[in-house]
């Protein structure tokens, strides 16, 4: 169960991820994520067509292969791309170098791009994002005296970071 169906009951749930520091760890559980993606919510026949799906720098080799593998066999695609997220981030600004902090649920990246071109010798992975925050801001509260549990209210804590929490600018 996954997206709307299993938010709606997340209070019953046992929630994994398919994901673990931005590399897909489940491919089971990522197929049920991309089943969902394609027939519930996008409702696509995905023969055929192409698709551009990202991955984070230094991503295993074996990871993208697989991925390709089952966007081809299983879903029939004519055509994948593949492409990093940090480049992405660039052109979406206009520009085709740059230093990108992307920081996500799993993972953190600082990618040092250079005319399109990922710096990977100077590429640096943190396994410490999003998803980190939320566990310390639960760990807070718990301390605070606030009785949570863990799976179900997890995604309440997420949203409650996304909506008010900030990295604060240095001033000068």
């Amino acid at each position: 169960m996954v997206g709307d169906d299993a938010a709606a009951v997340r209070t019953m749930l046992q929630i994994t991820y398919p994901m673990d520091n931005g590399i897909i760890k489940r491919w089971e559980d990522m197929q049920h994520v991309w089943d969902y993606t394609f027939t519930e919510k996008l409702q696509v026949d995905t023969t055929g067509r192409k698709i551009l799906l990202t991955e984070p720098p230094i991503n295993p080799l074996s990871n993208r292969e697989k991925m390709c593998e089952v966007m081809f066999e299983r879903y029939n695609f004519g055509g994948v791309y593949v492409a990093i997220q940090a480049v992405l981030a660039l052109y979406a600004q206009g520009l085709s170098s740059g230093v990108v902090v992307d920081s996500r649920d799993g993972v953190t990246h600082i990618v040092p791009v250079y005319e399109s071109v990922v710096l990977n010798h100077l590429t640096r992975r943190l396994n410490v994002a999003g998803r980190d925050v939320t566990r310390q801001l639960i760990n807070l509260l718990l301390r605070r005296g606030y009785a949570f549990n863990r799976t179900a209210d997890f995604e309440t804590v997420r949203q409650i970071k996304e909506k008010l929490c900030y990295v604060m600018s240095a001033t000068t």
